[in-house]
This record gives structure tokens, sequence and C-alpha cells, in this order.
């Protein structure tokens, strides 16, 4: 691919990544931490880069997104939106590499969601609610298991996109 196709590339992997929920919502969150849009960059580039390795094995990019979404975000991803991501990213390759630069309108023209209607919950827990003294194994196994549900309602759930972030 030459530069103007690298160049197009990179700037296809930005569309889409701007409009990919799940990082979307990492960066708008922090969940990366305070240098979470820095990550996304980096993220981008480490993408860009995978896709011109002629090593890379192309049909490995969606785990290569997963672990790196969860690497520099602490995102689990539940909804596959990395497949339907890095589908589109290989698409955008395969056209640009034909010279095909109708991908970057479509791409485009891609309607982002409203992060408004996604929540964030979190996989760890803050507590265990054990009173000074007290183990696990104070309890029954029967209140260990309701306490558990109890406790996912409230420290584990899915983004409406299908997500899980978890925190620090």
């Amino acid at each position: 691919m030459n530069d103007d196709g690298s160049k197009l590339l990179y700037e296809g992997i930005n569309l889409i990544f701007e409009k990919w929920t799940v990082l979307r919502l990492a960066v708008t969150h922090n969940w990366g931490g305070p240098n979470s849009e820095e990550k996304k960059k980096k993220l981008i580039e480490y993408v860009h880069s995978y896709i011109l390795s002629t090593s890379s094995p192309k049909h490995e990019l969606c785990n290569y997104l997963r672990d790196e979404m969860n690497t520099l975000f602490n995102v689990d991803i539940e909804d596959d939106s990395d497949i339907e991501v890095s589908e589109l990213i290989l698409d955008l390759y395969s056209n640009l590499k034909k010279n095909n630069l109708e991908i970057i309108e479509k791409i485009k023209q891609i309607k982002e969601s409203d992060l408004t209607h996604c929540r964030e919950n979190n996989l760890i827990q803050e507590g265990s609610g054990l009173e000074e003294g007290e183990s696990d194994s104070d309890y029954s196994e029967e209140d260990q298991l309701e306490s558990s549900y109890s406790d996912e309602e409230h420290s584990v759930g899915n983004h409406s996109d299908g997500t899980q972030s978890k925190s620090e």
C-alpha cells in the first residue's frame, strides 16, 4: 500500500473508532485512566501498524482489538462489536488496496450511538460487605449464593450496547 493509501487507512480507522460505542464510552468515562484519549490514539496507531504488517494475521484482528481494549481500557467486550469493527477495518483495507475510496464515505455515513442511553457497571466490587472479623465461611452456601446474586445485580451488568467495564 502506498503512502496515500496508508494515510487513508489511518483516517478510516480513526473514523471507525470515532463511531465505536465501546471505545467512545471508554474514552468519555476515562476507563483507561486520565490518558484515555492518548490511549485511543495509540490504539489507532497499533491497529494501523497491525493491518499494514505483512506478518500480522488479518483474520485475528478481532482478537487483537479485544485484547487491546482490555489492556488499554480495562474493557470486556460482550456485544461482539469488536467483530463488526474488525470486519469494517478489513473491508476498508481491502477497498483501499483496490483504490476504491467510496468506503471512506460509507464509513462517514455510519451513525454514532447516543451515549446517554448507555450505562457503566463495574465488575469489581468495592467491598465484600462482611463485618470485621467475619469471613465468607461464616455464611451458609445458600446465603453466599443469595449474596452473590444480589451483589451481581449491583456490580455486574452490561451497557445497553452489551459491554462491561472493570474499575481498578
